[in-house]
């Protein structure tokens, strides 16, 4: 009886084993469904989303600006709903960046909103571009909103014009002889031109000879002109005549004589180009009958 005892405990006790045995097993696939507890989910976690800002942008608008030799003035308003004054920071070509507060007073805004001020800017000839931008006044919140561009414009400038132009005739060896002076005031000149044009009256008003430059007694050696004409016309025709002379690079006075000039009232134009540009026109004119 004892031993039947035993046998039976002993069977009791390995199903109990068995039972345990098989929940165990069972219970990692209940972790494994849609949507698992937390206690089953052992994905990495993942860190929270970074903070959303309050701070808000500037707003402005650059209303006015002007290129006024060496310097751009610009003009207009900039606001922060965060508070102010805003800065305003304009830069060019020519550091480094000029920031000043917009706590003038803006009519059209209806408070101490405006800006005008002047930055040092390139003088040289070609075109140019600057920007303005309003600078953000922070909340103390994260992130920062970075500065808000109000507005890049371009502008170009002329080389330096001539200036000084003198015009008189001489008869030499029996010949109509026009002299053109004039101050050559580019410093960086690819060259310059001199345009001479007139009207053509009679058939033998025509020059064989459009004019060669000679060097003044005592003066600077001049460069070899090379005439050209705009539209050759012949002694058996009459109309506008033309002769243009470009200039080596140079800077000062200069005097330039032309010989063989027909008897008319002859207008003279020059101009220095640089950098692709040509300045402001020196123009004149003068009879030489």
């Amino acid at each position: 009886m004892k031993k039947l005892l035993a046998i039976g405990l002993t069977l009791t006790v390995s199903a109990g084993l068995t039972a345990v045995a098989a929940g165990t097993a069972l219970a990692r696939p209940n972790c494994d469904v849609p949507n698992p507890p937390p206690a089953c989910d052992d994905s990495p976690t993942e860190p929270p989303p970074p903070p959303v800002g309050s701070d808000k942008y500037p707003m402005g608008a650059l209303e006015s600006w002007e290129y006024i030799g060496g310097a751009v003035r610009v003009s207009g308003w900039a606001s922060d709903p965060n508070g102010g004054p805003v800065q305003v920071t304009a830069g060019t070509d020519v550091p480094p960046a000029v920031t000043r507060p917009a706590d003038l007073w803006h009519a059209g805004r209806g408070a101490f909103v405006g800006f005008s001020f002047t930055v040092p800017s390139s003088p040289v000839a070609g075109v140019h571009r600057f920007c303005v931008t309003a600078n953000n006044v922070p909340d103390g919140s994260q992130p920062v909103p970075e500065v808000a561009p109000l507005s890049c414009p371009q502008y170009t400038v002329k080389p330096t014009p001539p200036s000084d132009l003198t015009l008189s005739t001489t008869y030499n060896a029996g010949k109509r002889t026009l002299d053109v002076t004039f101050t050559d005031n580019s410093v960086r000149e690819d060259n310059y031109r001199i345009d001479l044009s007139w009207l053509q009256t009679t058939p033998d008003d025509t020059p064989t000879d459009p004019g060669l430059p000679t060097t003044p007694p005592g003066g600077p050696a001049l460069p070899t002109p090379r005439p050209t004409w705009g539209a050759p016309i012949p002694t058996t025709e009459v109309g506008v005549a033309r002769a243009i002379i470009y200039g080596t690079p140079d800077t000062g006075r200069r005097t330039w004589h032309f010989t063989n000039m027909p008897s008319a009232f002859v207008h003279v134009v020059v101009v220095s180009t640089e950098a692709g540009l040509s300045s402001n026109a020196l123009s004149g004119g003068i009879s030489t009958r």
